[in-house]
């Protein structure tokens, strides 16, 4: 079962809501954020922090769950389709608050692009230059629209997008939040890739078949989160 019509409205809430955990913890766990996944529910779920960890990484964990709902409620319209603008508020949303607060944990300009060179570490691809990222995000938006893609162009674009690389930081997170979007718009599972795959992820990304059936399995786990018969 790959689509999301193919649920329940119960089921299809209870995935959003477990996603919104699970995916909040993964992909921010995935960029070293030390929380556990009982730590981020419970600061998602009942607003209690954890008092040993950074309280920079804590607003981040929150502003990236207030960016995934976001990017569920805008992705729900079958005619919006994901801009330039609107990655940009993206990225400022899972930011902001951090920067306010823990400026040190935020790297600058938070929404617009990075305005210097920058590397994936761990990863042997070469990045867009800064003064071609613009024109590279507009040109990839251009190729791929978010209300008519397959799994296979999910993949690709997530590939090319972290290619380009167009912040300072954070294009792993706002990249996957991308995914969530261009899966639920076109009735797909949206992935959960966990950050116990991480290397595996980070392997598969250099090559668009390995993604894609990666992101099959990533359905999969999504598709454990509401498991129970009853819902």
């Amino acid at each position: 079962m790959y689509k999301l019509n193919e649920l329940t409205l119960k089921q299809r809430e209870e995935l959003f809501r477990q996603l919104r955990i699970s995916i909040t913890h993964h992909s921010n766990a995935i960029e070293g954020t030390t929380l556990s996944f009982g730590e981020t529910k419970e600061l998602l779920e009942l607003g209690h922090t954890a008092g040993h960890k950074p309280l920079g990484e804590q607003l981040i964990i929150l502003g990236f769950a207030k960016a995934y709902d976001v990017i569920v409620r805008e992705a729900t319209n079958p005619n919006n389709i994901i801009d330039s603008s609107f990655i940009k508020d993206i990225h400022a949303i899972m930011f902001e608050d951090a920067l306010k607060v823990s400026p040190e944990y935020v790297s600058k300009p938070i929404g617009a692009y990075r305005l210097d060179e920058r590397y994936i570490k761990g990863v042997d691809i070469k990045l867009s230059h800064p003064s071609k990222t613009s024109n590279d995000i507009e040109n990839l938006l251009y190729r791929f629209k978010s209300n008519n893609m397959s799994l296979e162009d999910i993949a690709e674009f997530h590939i090319l997008f972290e290619r380009i690389h167009p912040f300072a930081d954070g294009n792993g997170r706002v990249g996957r939040l991308l995914m969530t979007y261009q899966a639920i718009q076109n009735s797909i599972i949206p992935p959960l890739i966990k950050n116990e795959s991480r290397d595996e992820y980070l392997k598969a990304i250099n090559n668009k078949n390995d993604l894609y059936k990666f992101l099959q399995a990533s359905i999969d786990k999504s598709l454990e989160l509401i498991s129970n018969p009853n819902i």
